[in-house]
């Protein structure tokens, strides 16, 4: 009778983990899905979102390294296009800011928050030339210090 117990408990929990993960899942396929939907139907209050290739910088200590993918949110739809156009001088930037940085800078969220900002600041000042900022945010959505 205990063994019916403990495998009944261990199904309930089991039960209620899978529903959790089904809900959780659902939820941010339905965000993710009405941001699709927004950003298709030519909504302006949705932000063009340029994807770089992948980054990969020897830090300052030399003995480790950084692979990091980078995603910049951009202020309009015309900054998307000169982006495309000004992609080595971008990834200049990113990777002259990224190599000057300690492993230890980064490994905190804090210190990742930081580096965002710093990205976003140097991207502006560079790219003012062409145009007003373009970028209001930057998004890893990849980061191994190794």
């Amino acid at each position: 009778m205990i063994d019916k117990m403990r495998v009944t408990r261990a199904g309930i929990r089991q039960f209620i983990l899978s529903g959790c993960l089904l809900l959780s899942a659902t939820l941010i396929t339905g965000n993710a899905q009405a941001f699709n939907e927004k950003a298709a139907s030519g909504d302006s209050t949705a932000l063009p979102i340029s994807r770089l290739e992948p980054f990969v910088v020897n830090l300052t200590s030399f003995d480790r390294y950084l692979q990091t993918i980078v995603s910049l949110q951009l202020t309009n739809a015309e900054a998307a296009e000169k982006i495309k156009q000004l992609t080595p001088i971008v990834r200049h930037v990113i990777i002259m800011a990224l190599s000057a940085k300690e492993s230890t800078d980064m490994l905190t969220t804090a210190g990742k928050k930081l580096l965002i900002d710093e990205l976003r600041e140097k991207l502006n000042k560079a790219l003012t030339q062409w145009d007003k900022e373009m970028v209001s945010d930057v998004f890893f959505e990849n980061f191994v210090v190794q």
